[in-house]
């Protein structure tokens, strides 16, 4: 009887992981400077917030959430002072959700520890392996969502 070698990891489970495992770090990092107010949850928020200001139904969508899922983000970063509603000028029966001055700070806080946790990559991979990486990141979502360029398909060396 022959025992299969066990499969290996899908590329989903190591991309869910490894953006699990960045985001916790940038978790801890950002709840001593942010008293803890913020959690990962609430990066959806911020990842998907146009400057000018988004919809919550805009902001559920591209998120992959329900509307009342994101509001309830959306209200908690309202407390904390992250982020305000206001009338969408373009339609005033709407409202859009925009940063306050401490949604911007907290976002140039995030930014730098976002630049500090890839200067800690770059020491584990080199910098030659984290430009690769990120190449690599960028044309596999290219390719999957139908923009890659076929003339730049070959693996870097």
């Amino acid at each position: 009887m022959s025992i299969a070698a066990d499969p290996p990891i899908t590329l989903l489970k190591l991309l869910v992981q490894t953006t699990r495992t960045f985001e916790d770090e940038l978790n801890s990092r950002l709840h001593a400077d942010l008293h803890g107010d913020l959690r990962p949850a609430h990066y959806a928020v911020f990842r998907y917030l146009d400057p000018a200001g988004s919809r919550i139904s805009a902001l559920a969508e591209a998120a992959g959430m329900t509307q009342q899922s994101m509001g309830e983000l959306i209200t908690h970063l309202e407390r904390c002072g992250y982020v305000e509603r206001r009338v969408d000028p373009a339609d005033r029966r709407g409202r859009l959700v925009v940063l306050t001055e401490s949604g911007e700070t907290a976002l140039r806080v995030a930014a730098g520890h976002i630049r500090s946790i890839e200067k800690q990559l770059t020491r584990t991979l080199g910098a030659d392996g984290l430009a690769t990486l990120r190449d690599l990141l960028a044309r596999t979502g290219e390719s999957l969502s139908g923009t890659a360029d076929p003339a730049n398909s070959a693996v870097p060396s």
